[in-house]
């Protein structure tokens, strides 16, 4: 080992006496030398957690990130929609009063279909809804 001295007020040379006798330590000495290691294993491990802590924070932005597309992507679905129901609403013709009844019971039916057809593509039981729907209508 190197000799390596150092100055302590007269307090803390006290203490550390003190401290050192009632562990049972060698000397003065020893009790420095271990408290030293002591510290510097404290500081690897700070070390270490804070690039734990770093990593973690990585992976939240990415997710965060990848949040903010989803968000993005289903904003984009319901303005398509809305606007395609505007269009929709604006174009067709409503159907003259006598057939009013006959209409609305049909549309109530094409309506029944396509939540089964959108039912069906959400579980994964149909591979492609527009084949499904078309073989439906023959």
């Amino acid at each position: 080992m190197i000799p390596c001295s150092i100055r302590l007020r007269e307090a803390l040379k006290e203490k550390v006496e003190e401290i050192s006798t009632e562990r049972g330590y060698r000397s003065c000495s020893a009790f420095m030398v271990e408290a030293i290691e002591e510290k510097l294993r404290r500081d690897e491990a700070l070390e270490s957690v804070s690039e734990t802590e770093a990593r973690l924070a990585a992976s939240f932005n990415q997710v965060h990130r990848q949040l903010q597309s989803l968000h993005t992507a289903v904003q984009g679905q319901f303005a398509l929609t809305d606007a395609l129901a505007k269009y929709l609403l604006t174009c067709i013709v409503e159907p003259p009063g006598e057939l009013l009844t006959s209409a609305r019971a049909r549309a109530r039916d094409r309506y029944e279909k396509l939540l089964r057809a959108a039912a069906k593509t959400i579980t994964g039981e149909t591979e492609n809804p527009l084949m499904d729907t078309a073989d439906h209508g023959n």
